[in-house]
């Protein structure tokens, strides 16, 4: 494979897709695009990337010689071919393979860190099966291999078919294994109970259900005693929560399987990164430890020894002449001379291989691009650079092709590594065209003049006239001008417009009629002969304003004269193109670079790159496919269908021109038109048709379903503004569309008569035009009778689709009917159908009628509302009349309702030079064509047979399992040549013939992109890897600015944190669950009692029974203690720890297991009573047929979550509702990757049963909000009802309600006795009432994922978040720490909170004009999420919802959802602006994020209030369990300062100095405030304009030269405290008390017998709370006497009057119930814990 002009070609086309974006008038700003094409500016040169040789370690024969290995392994370890091939040659392997073959001899543990392709697998899969040889103990496992993924899982047991089976008869076959990861049907499942295996391949969620399932645990656990070997493959992915997961299943199966002496093997190519290798040793054996819960010796981390496989190293300057020479002349030589080659040896060190200093170990060298490289060589060679690349790319050319003669190893294996951005949009700053500055690189303000501010473009599809994209908002008095860049209208039209500023060609406010500036239409001529605005476009006339550089409106004569225009966009101030409008996104009018975004980049790369490896000659079938990588499930559906749409349409278009030339001038009919599609598709059967064998009748009928689908795709994309990014054969010009007869009716007198007289004296071509013009708009708007259209067509063509057709030409799953609309010549009324299109004197077309000088024979008179009318009236009645339109229906009063008839359309070609006009809309100037898009137009007459067979799939974790294996297999095959899959496929899995990966966006760390970049050229071939940056997400763009280090970046070891407690005690639940020998079998009815016609929905007996069985309790503790053993020393320093824990854990677990069942029994109820509810109606003989049918789908949803809830699939352990997942996913069990506490949305189907998505709680209450759109498989589905939580009356909602105080943003709840903040002392505020607790939403589907579909769509949402720091245990659970500068000033206030409680809550629409209405319309009954009729702020994302009517029972509800994070509130010690503050915010995170390598979604951060203006702000992990960076911060002292250091990094400046670099590596341009290179990011637009890098250097400098104190200090432990606490008591009563809280893990109390002076008081103990201090009094049997109880009472009122909170303990008082009472004081204790 020519891997360079793979690449080159897909540079060229991906050039011309982002140059047809936009058009420019301006020639300096047309100028400037070029010079950014020119400069590569969006695809710098691609690095090379060289795969070094390995040092060799001797083959199987020399190592079974050596007494390495059983003799046996000679058999089984050989280089074999196919599945009878025993393998000539024995392996030869590398010397790290030889390495892990020794460490294991010897018994230890060991970690293997090797790259990607360097045979990781063998170094385990060799010492098993050495040790099952060399003792067979047959019916035992010995070893258990853990993948991360299934994928890798299935790849790997390929790889033991090969290696133990092929070639081998059934008696040799000696060691046995199997997988075991859930995929498996009954069958296979059976067969490895009954025989296990000696290897048993699984993954870490199976290996939790084999501890935890009791037939499993007894036949497999059991089998597995004294298991040898655990192998964790890829031990780089076990970070977070689920690393800290696996850590502790490590422990758990080593006792399980009473193996203390189990060797523990660790695989990674990318596990860390230091200067030296014995550094990166050090760090990987720490990390390793922990993982496997014993030593790792640091010399027994594995890495590769490289060599070199050419003979020169540094060959002189004329050896390199020769050998340029050599390499353009000689393409043809072997592997031993290319070898000796002086070229090939400076080329393969010069991106190969490096020296390590110190130790002269041969290291990857970093990638270098090609011209770098040709610079080099042409420096040392005289050479001219242009020759020397051709040179090195001919030599690595050749390199690739020769291959060792024993080995078969090539010389040179490389890889491309191409970044790919498309830019961002034009901006420029406010002044006249000849000065303004113009960037494509955004940032707020003008380089060096911070004062001018920048303004995005957009610029007119017709004539390229740019537009300032403008928000127009008053701040101060002032109004000012700011960039708008999000596609979200917020705020409506009268905020929202365009500035035009024009020197050339001004804007003439004085007169623009006179001028010819506006548009015809809109002005007429009074009676007086003087030409007036027509009154209904007077207020949309331009408005003239002066503005300054710094956006604000000035006084006339000062700055710049601009004409300003709200949106819509209504008209061209240049070219006077109209467009007939009154609301909606100006998408179709003006394009920006911005618009065409990211999934139509990656499709139109996906397509290059595919049709770039099809057209290499020499290139395997199989090896012509592509694998895309894409961070999110939902990305990954939206991408899959995009690019499925993007191809279809192209195909069908392309096929529809082809078809149209081929006719000719008669064009294509109706009756013709599906026919002549299908046959210039020539698609081969197998593309199309589920039995592509068929013959005969059934054959035909195939064809024919093919055929109807085909015309209904085609009758579809008649419509105006189908497709926007995608113009359609129409608007390039390929198409032209007429009419039978017009010309003949037009010119026909007698068609006439009896119409109104501007009709019957018009000119025949006049008529003609008009009748034109009214068939194209009933055309545009599908009002056409063509039978796919009708329910029965459509019906009939959807039943044949389901028979006959596969995707993607089958209708899809749920695909929503479009239907014919009708054309009336009348008001469609107030909520009129939307299948009704009016044709009246008002409308478009009765507006265009009305045009001044439209008639020339109306001679000067004005053309009247009535007139307009009755001239529709009468042109579809003649045209009616004489066969070209229908009558569909009839009102009551007998209007007719028309259509176009399909068999009076001509589909004629056309010339691709200009679009179609469309007048009613868009009015053009006399001598201008309408500008076509020339890559589409070009795609769709070249490209589009190139595409043939082109689909892809998405490949994630929300795809059906078998579904998932199933294109796993097409993949490998290139049956399926595009796959867009989450990190599912990114983990060492071998597809040896795949030469390109993509990836839709940076990976979140270099470790993950070099195994995804890994997973091409595995097999030794040269290899395409391209990455897409996304212009706006500051992690893209970062690297996009600094690939280099993403392709060789530094890799961080992960951390584990073995302290959460949730973590921990669901893994004792598991331990418990396990030692009661319960079987919770598959499906929640098993566990729960669901019979009846009111199920109880309670435990079942035998299961209670085995729950409360003592000695499963006792067997469980017992266990749990020597799990954890020797974690011990860490936990006992967690601040939820006390003595009696695990034992607590363990009894209290059968409650806690009751307590997981309520979502389920909930989820239940609510489905059980929708059914039944929906049920009456359809057997009600009462009801309509409408509201019967309505009932009758929603009674199949219940129905269809019923079966989802009771589990009834054959795929158990991937549905959400299996037991055990269940019990996980709510916390009671280990829960890896899934999401703990999820929010589930329901998605129904309709060929395809229902499933539910589940989101962690965080991410859905966005995600899932109101309106909000979810994708899945290639469709789009609306969030339309909420499951209702029921109040305590019937119809009720059950909401709670919250106090925030408004200084630090703390959360209270409402309780007696709350009225100052507990975390700031603040006096709190009003009450947010009405809070839903988030848990289950439901969808309906709106239509199928197409080509304008360029991000997923977000509802824009102002979620709060609010925090609460934890109050159960004796440790706190909000740890202070300081922040001093160098000199010992104190900078800033730490607070750590480990599992915080953290509320997101759902205030309203981020764009709603009143900030003080917060929630949402809900009807109670229903649960249908409601809008309100007429809110000026209304979203597209509202659109969908059901009207909120006057007679409709709502309620306005405020939606949250709730979980424990560990957070940290930061807080300065001095005062900051709002500017320092938010910059400085976002400086922190992003630092973090570099310095940590967390992925965007691992870290957030939030403002939190603070009157007093120190910049407090709250920083969240949002993984689960943590990704332990926000404890490394507060613990230890120099992290902080690490994170502002490497912040100043990313700002641009030198972390030592401060200097100010002015901009990222490779930059053009100084970043003046913040860049997307830096800090800014579309997902902070809201504070760009805040945002300014220089103004917190200082602070930067200072806190990067910081010492954070007191977070690992020397605190006093529980038992310390109570002690101490116990020896300064009065009497034994208070002893008792200080044990009691102590017990109880309540808050301990500050201070014993404390003098508060001034109320002649002494508590016996006292709270220093931030609400205020708290006195304790302990009262024994004396303080019942009258005078001392007198005494006591005084003595309280005095403590009360200075503002003492007073609780006295009576010695015969029940002191939990007053503990109970004071939670705020006390915390909520073990019990809150439990």
């Amino acid at each position: 494979m020519d891997v360079f002009d793979v690449h080159q070609r897909l540079i060229d086309s991906y050039s011309e897709f982002t140059s047809s974006l936009v058009q420019v008038r301006d020639e300096r700003i047309a100028e400037h695009l070029r010079a950014e094409r020119d400069r590569k500016t969006r695809w710098p040169d691609p690095w090379l990337s060289l795969n070094p040789g390995f040092e060799a370690g001797g083959t199987i024969t020399e190592l079974v010689a050596q007494g390495l290995l059983h003799p046996g392994c000679d058999r089984f370890f050989r280089d074999k071919t196919g599945p009878q091939d025993p393998g000539e040659w024995p392996l030869t392997l590398h010397r790290h393979q030889r390495e892990a073959i020794e460490a294991a001899g010897s018994g230890d543990s060991y970690v293997l860190t090797t790259g990607t392709g360097s045979g990781k697998s063998l170094t385990y899969i060799i010492p098993i099966v050495h040790s099952v040889l060399s003792a067979p103990e047959p019916g035992r496992i010995k070893a258990i291999v853990v993948y991360p993924m299934n994928a890798l899982a299935n790849s790997q047991l390929l790889e033991l078919e090969k290696y133990l089976n092929w070639g081998l008869p059934e008696e040799e076959r000696t060691v046995s294994f199997a997988r075991y990861t859930g995929q498996e049907d009954a069958e296979q499942r059976d067969r490895v109970l009954r025989r296990p295996p000696d290897i048993l391949l699984t993954n870490y969620v199976m290996l939790e259900y084999l501890l935890t399932r009791p037939v499993e645990r007894q036949q497999l656990i059991g089998a597995a005693q004294g298991l040898r070997f655990l192998v964790l493959d890829e031990l780089h992915t076990y970070r977070g929560r689920q690393g800290a997961d696996v850590a502790l299943l490590v422990r758990r199966l080593r006792n399980a399987c009473d193996s203390p002496g189990l060797q523990c093997v660790g695989t990674s190519a990318t596990m860390a990164t230091a200067a030296t290798f014995a550094e990166a040793q050090r760090e990987v054996a720490d990390v390793a430890g922990r993982l496997f819960g014993v030593p790792v010796r640091p010399e027994r981390v594995i890495g590769e020894w490289l060599r070199r496989n050419t003979a020169r190293a540094e060959p002189g300057p004329a050896e390199l002449r020769e050998g340029i020479a050599a390499a353009l002349a000689d393409t043809d030589r072997d592997y031993r001379t290319l070898a000796a080659d002086p070229l090939a040896g400076w080329v393969e060190t010069t991106f190969g291989l490096a020296t390590e200093p110190g130790t002269g170990r041969l290291v990857r060298r970093d990638p270098r691009t090609l011209p770098q490289a040709a610079r080099m060589l042409a420096e040392q060679t005289g050479e001219e650079e242009k020759r020397c690349a051709e040179a090195i790319e001919a030599i690595l050319q050749q390199g690739a092709k020769a291959r060792h003669p024993e080995t078969r190893r090539p010389l040179f294996a490389f890889r491309l590594h191409q970044f790919l951005s498309k830019g961002d949009t034009v901006h420029v700053s406010v002044e006249p065209e000849a000065t303004r500055y113009i960037t494509s690189q955004y940032q707020v303000s003008v380089p060096g003049r911070r004062e001018k501010i920048l303004l995005p473009l957009a610029f007119c599809r017709e004539c390229g006239q740019e537009y300032l994209v403008v928000h127009r908002v008053r701040r101060d008095g002032t109004v000012f001008y700011e960039p708008r860049h999000d596609r979200d209208a917020s705020g409506g039209d009268g905020v929202n417009g365009y500035l035009y500023i024009s020197t050339d060609h001004p804007w003439p406010f004085e007169d623009p009629i006179g001028a010819g500036r506006l548009p015809d239409h809109w002005y007429d001529t009074g009676d007086d002969g003087s030409p007036y605005v027509l009154p209904r476009y007077a207020d949309h006339l331009p408005r003239e304003v002066w503005v300054g550089t710094d956006g604000a409106e000035r006084p006339p004569g000062e700055g710049v004269r601009a004409a300003y225009v709200s949106t819509p966009f209504r008209f061209c101030l240049h070219c006077r193109v109209s467009y007939d409008r009154s609301r909606g996104q100006d998408l179709a009018q003006l394009a920006t670079h911005a618009v065409e975004g990211r999934s139509s980049a990656v499709s139109v790369i996906s397509a290059a790159v595919v049709q770039a490896l099809r057209a290499q000659p020499e290139l395997d079938d199989k090896a012509k496919k592509l694998l895309t990588f894409v961070d999110n499930r939902q990305d990954a559906s939206l991408q899959a269908g995009h690019f499925n749409d993007f191809v279809q349409v192209t195909q069908i278009r392309g096929a529809l021109y082809r078809a149209a030339r081929r006719a000719g001038p008669a064009g294509l009919t109706h009756e013709n038109v599906a026919q002549a599609v299908e046959e210039a598709l020539n698609l081969p059967m197998t593309a199309f048709a589920q039995k592509p064998d068929a013959k005969f009748s059934q054959k035909d009928n195939i064809r024919r379903a093919l055929r109807q689908v085909l015309t209904y795709r085609l009758y579809t994309d008649l419509a105006r503004g189908w497709r926007v990014t995608m113009p359609n054969l129409e608007q390039t010009g390929l198409i032209r569309f007429s009419y039978i007869d017009v010309a003949e009716i037009a010119a026909d007198e007698e068609c006439w008569e009896g119409t109104h007289p501007l009709l019957r004296g018009d000119e025949p071509a006049h008529r003609a035009k008009l009748a034109h013009i009214m068939l194209d708009e009933m055309r545009r708007v599908l009002a056409v009778d063509a039978e796919v259209f009708t329910q029965e067509g459509f019906d009939r063509m959807a039943a044949m689709s389901d028979e006959h057709l596969i995707a993607p030409w089958a209708l899809s799953d749920g695909e929503p009917q479009i239907k014919a609309r009708t054309v009336f010549a009348a008001s469609s009324g107030r909520g009129g159908s939307r299948g009704v299109v009016p044709f009246t004197g008002r409308t478009a077309l009765g507006r265009y009628l009305r045009r001044p000088r439209e008639f020339p024979n109306a001679l000067g008179r004005q053309v009247t509302v009535d007139d307009a009318h009755r001239i529709i009236v009468d042109l579809l009645h003649v045209l009616s009349k004489y066969g070209l339109l229908t009558v569909a229906e009839e009102t009551k009063d007998g209007t007719p309702g028309y259509r176009l008839k399909s068999s009076a359309i001509l589909w004629r070609p056309g010339d691709g030079e200009s679009g179609a006009p469309d007048p009613l809309r868009k009015v053009v100037a006399d001598d201008a064509d309408i500008r076509v898009n020339t890559f589409f137009r070009d795609l769709y007459r070249h490209t589009a047979t190139e595409l043939a067979q082109l689909q892809a799939r998405e490949h994630t974790a929300q795809v059906r399992g078998e579904d998932r294996l199933q294109r796993e297999r097409d993949f490998r095959n290139a049956d399926l040549p595009l796959l867009y899959c989450s990190p599912t496929m990114e983990l060492g899995v071998d597809i040896s013939d795949l030469n390109a990966v993509g990836m839709r966006n940076v990976p979140p760390t270099p470790a993950n992109y070099a195994q995804r970049s890994g997973r091409a050229g595995r097999g030794g071939q040269p290899a395409l890897v391209t990455t897409y940056c996304s212009t706006g997400n500051a992690h893209d763009q970062y690297y996009f600015r600094r690939s280099d280090l993403m392709v060789a970046g530094k890799v961080r070891p992960p951390r584990l944190d073995l302290t959460n407690e949730d973590l921990l005690r669901s893994h004792v639940h598991a331990i418990w669950l396990a030692e009661t020998r319960a079987s919770l079998h598959s499906r929640m009815p098993e566990v729960l009692d669901i019979s009846g016609e009111n199920p109880t929905l309670e435990i079942h007996p035998h299961l209670r029974e085995q729950f409360s069985d003592e000695n499963a309790r006792r067997r469980a503790i017992k266990r749990a203690h020597e799990v954890l053993a020797d974690c011990m020393p860490e936990i006992h320093q967690a601040p939820w720890w006390y003595e009696g824990w695990i034992e607590d854990v363990v009894r209290g677990a059968a409650r806690r297991f009751d307590a997981a069942c309520d979502r389920w029994r909930q989820l239940y109820r609510s489905a059980l009573e929708e059914q039944r509810k929906q049920n009456r109606i359809v057997v009600d003989h009462a009801s309509t047929r409408d509201a019967a049918e309505q009932a009758r789908r929603r009674r199949t949803d219940a129905e269809n979550q019923l079966k989802i809830l009771k589990n009834e699939d054959s795929e158990q352990e991937f549905s959400d509702f299996y037991t055990y997942r269940y019990f996980a996913s709510e916390g009671f069990l280990p829960g890896y990757s899934f999401p703990r506490l999820p929010a589930a949305a329901y998605i129904g189907g309709r060929r395809r049963r229902g499933t539910y998505i589940q989101r962690p709680r965080f991410i859905a209450v966005g995600e899932f909000g109101p309106g909000a759109l979810i994708y899945h498989e290639g469709s789009r589905y609306e969030v339309s009802r909420v499951q209702v939580p029921v109040g305590a009356e019937s119809g009720d909602v059950a909401t709670t309600q919250a106090r925030i105080c408004g200084s630090c943003g703390y959360w209270h709840k409402r309780e007696a006795g709350t009225d100052r903040c507990l975390e700031c002392g603040a006096e709190l505020g009003g009450t947010l009432p009405n809070m839903l607790h988030l848990q289950t939403v439901y969808t309906v589907r709106r239509d199928r994922i197409s080509s304008d579909e360029e991000e997923r769509r977000r509802a824009g949402f102002e979620l709060q978040t609010v925090y609460q720091f934890s109050t159960h245990g004796a440790r706190p659970g909000r740890l202070p720490a300081a922040v001093r500068a160098a000199s010992g000033e104190a900078l800033a206030d730490l607070v750590y909170g480990d599992a915080a409680t953290l509320r997101v809550i759902n205030r309203g629409r981020r764009g709603r004009r009143d900030r003080g209405n917060v929630g949402f319309w809900l009807d109670p009954v229903s649960g249908k999420w409601l809008r309100e009729p007429r809110a000026a702020d209304l979203t597209p994302e509202d659109s969908g919802l059901e009207v909120l009517q006057e007679d409709r029972r709502a309620v306005k509800v405020v939606p949250f959802v709730q979980d424990t994070k560990n957070i940290l509130v930061f807080r300065l010690t001095r005062q900051v602006s709002e500017e320092q503050a938010v910059t400085l915010r976002y400086a922190l995170e992003r630092g973090m994020e570099a310095l940590f390598q967390l992925e965007d979604a691992e870290l957030t951060s939030e403002p939190l209030p603070d009157p007093q203006g120190r910049g407090r702000m709250l920083f969240v992990e949002s993984a689960e369990g943590g990704a332990g960076a926000l404890r490394r911060l507060h613990a230890e002292p120099t992290a902080l300062a690490e994170a502002a250091r490497t912040a100043l990094e990313i700002m641009h400046f030198d972390p030592r100095t401060g200097e100010d670099l002015g901009g990222a590596p490779g930059a053009r341009e100084r970043c003046e405030r913040g860049c997307y290179d830096c800090l800014l990011s579309y997902t902070n637009q809201l504070y760009h304009r805040l945002i300014d890098r220089m103004a917190i250097t200082g602070l930067l400098l200072e806190l990067a030269a910081s010492r954070t104190e007191g977070g690992h200090g020397t605190e006093l432990t529980p038992a310390e405290r109570a002690a101490r606490l116990a020896e300064q008591a009065g009497s034994d009563l208070e002893r008792r008390l200080v044990t009691f809280l102590a017990e109880g893990e309540y808050r301990l109390p500050d201070e014993a017998q404390h003098l508060v002076a001034e109320a002649l008081a002494r508590p016996d103990f006292v709270y220093r709370l931030p609400a205020g201090p708290v006195a304790l009094f302990v009262d024994g049997p004396h303080h019942a006497h009258r005078a001392v109880a007198e005494r006591d009472l005084q003595a309280e009122y005095r403590l009360m009057d200075l503002g003492w909170l007073v609780i006295r303990f009576g010695h015969d008082a029940d002191w939990n119930e007053i503990v109970r009472q004071y939670p705020n004081v006390f915390g909520t204790g073990r019990e809150g814990a439990r």
